[in-house]
């Protein structure tokens, strides 16, 4: 476990994760289940308790669209992840042409002891949040 912000390799739980975002694949065995059951997301100015209303609010953001998040940088510090990213989005029926990409994406990850996330952390450019009505 690092004891100083290093960067890394992005670890395939996160691919994982990111995965599940995008196809919504909800299933105990999925991406998801990295996350410990009383986790914490904080969503730019949402918040959400609890793994049932974290794939809930997961749904209700990302069912509209097609998202593929990519990662350009992780670093680790101890049992905390920070991912530098983007994610390319389009409305469903739109053609491949309408795709934008929310970026800057930040990323930060708090594990437990037990190895779950317990607190998720997602930041973009607050023009970002003005601009959606999902929050």
């Amino acid at each position: 476990m690092a004891d100083h912000l290093e960067k890394i390799d992005t670890p395939q739980w996160m691919l994982d994760l990111f995965k599940a975002i995008d196809t919504l694949e909800l299933s105990p065995e999925g991406g998801f289940s990295i996350f410990a059951d009383d986790v914490t997301l904080q969503f730019g100015p949402k918040t959400v308790h609890g793994i049932e209303d974290v794939k809930k609010w997961f749904v209700k953001l990302d069912e509209p669209f097609i998202t593929q998040h990519k990662v350009a940088n992780v670093f680790q510090f101890g049992r905390a992840y920070f991912m530098q990213g983007s994610a390319v989005m389009r409305k469903k029926g739109d053609a491949p042409d309408k795709s934008f990409e929310a970026a800057p994406l930040f990323n930060l990850l708090w594990f437990n002891e037990d190895g779950k996330i317990i607190r998720y952390v997602v930041d973009f450019p607050p023009e970002a949040t003005a601009a959606s009505d999902a929050f």
